[in-house]
């Protein structure tokens, strides 16, 4: 990096349903780092930043056009990486802070745009989730929105199988994010959603002296318990006063043909992140899968039956 470059703000990145949001709070309660909801700034650099081939390879986007009116790449970054940076270091000086860091869902769809935008201009704490229980909150998400982010939309085109479209989504986020933090050994550290649960002052200590701050254990307990400047993002963690591993392992409830097409989807990337891979069962046969589908039935119906009893307690 070279030597004039300064390192201002801090970039939280991981994809949705990563912790990202707990992560957020947690950096936010430290008194010398402002971390607002989600402004969503760094993907809108992100997609301003994208341009397409056409033909004889010409580039089409904001930069090459600039390029023809006489703004030189280098310009352009300069002016959007301070555009992006302005918004964030105002919001810490209004909150009586130091330095900013930013946290947003889609940031990681659009990491490398935000390399070339930021790559040595920023420190990025990365944070990984295991990618069957990513799957699973990724549902809940569209459940809970009546929807699909924008940015899942190619995934689900893709795969018809929503669980797979979204395994599939978290395969190339997790690649992503695992090439990043080699591309940047200096300026960017990885940890896990599960070791932020289970040992949360330990992580966030990892992490602060990352960053170059101290962390108390008194600050996980005032992150949970602030609920000003809320902000975009999980609705979950606003839910909850501690800090507990209850999303951990939530894959394991699904049904077990679920898991083995999860599994051959995701076990190759998932032992790259460090985590063990998901043991699957053989397939069943034809007959034993018959026989099981007609028990559930049978169990539905009499359920149905049960809660149809006049009489029963409501």
């Amino acid at each position: 990096m070279p030597g004039n470059v300064r390192r201002e703000g801090i970039i939280v990145l991981g994809a949705p349903r990563s912790g990202t949001t707990l992560l957020r709070r947690l950096i936010d309660a430290h008194p010398n780092i402002a971390c607002p909801g989600e402004t969503n700034v760094f993907s809108a650099c992100g997609r301003f930043l994208r341009s397409e081939r056409i033909a004889a390879g010409v580039a089409v986007g904001v930069v090459d056009g600039l390029g023809y009116a006489g703004f030189s790449r280098d310009e352009v970054l300069a002016r959007l990486r301070e555009f992006a940076f302005s918004f964030h270091r105002e919001y810490a000086a209004k909150q009586g802070k130091p330095r900013w860091a930013s946290k947003a869902a889609l940031d990681t769809f659009y990491i490398d745009e935000i390399e070339t935008l930021c790559g040595d201009h920023a420190l990025f704490v990365c944070i990984q989730r295991h990618g069957l229980d990513v799957a699973c909150s990724m549902q809940d998400l569209s459940d809970k929105i009546g929807g699909y982010l924008h940015e899942l939309h190619a995934y689900i085109i893709r795969y018809p199988r929503i669980l797979e479209a979204f395994a599939h989504a978290w395969l190339d986020l997790a690649k992503a994010l695992q090439a990043f933090t080699q591309r940047h050994p200096q300026n960017a550290l990885l940890v896990t959603y599960e070791d932020l649960a289970a040992h949360t002052d330990r992580t966030m200590g990892r992490i602060m002296s990352f960053v170059g701050e101290e962390w108390r254990p008194e600050l996980s307990e005032l992150a949970l318990a602030r609920r000003d400047g809320v902000g975009l993002g999980d609705w979950k963690t606003y839910a909850r006063s501690t800090v507990d591993e209850a999303s951990v392992d939530r894959w394991k409830k699904l049904p077990r043909d679920t898991v083995g097409r999860l599994a051959a989807i995701c076990n190759p990337t998932l032992q790259a992140c460090g985590y063990q891979p998901v043991t699957v069962d053989e397939e069943l046969s034809s007959d034993e899968a018959r026989r099981r589908y007609e028990v559930g039935l049978l169990l539905h119906g009499l359920k149905a039956k049960r809660n149809d009893t006049p009489g029963r307690d409501c």
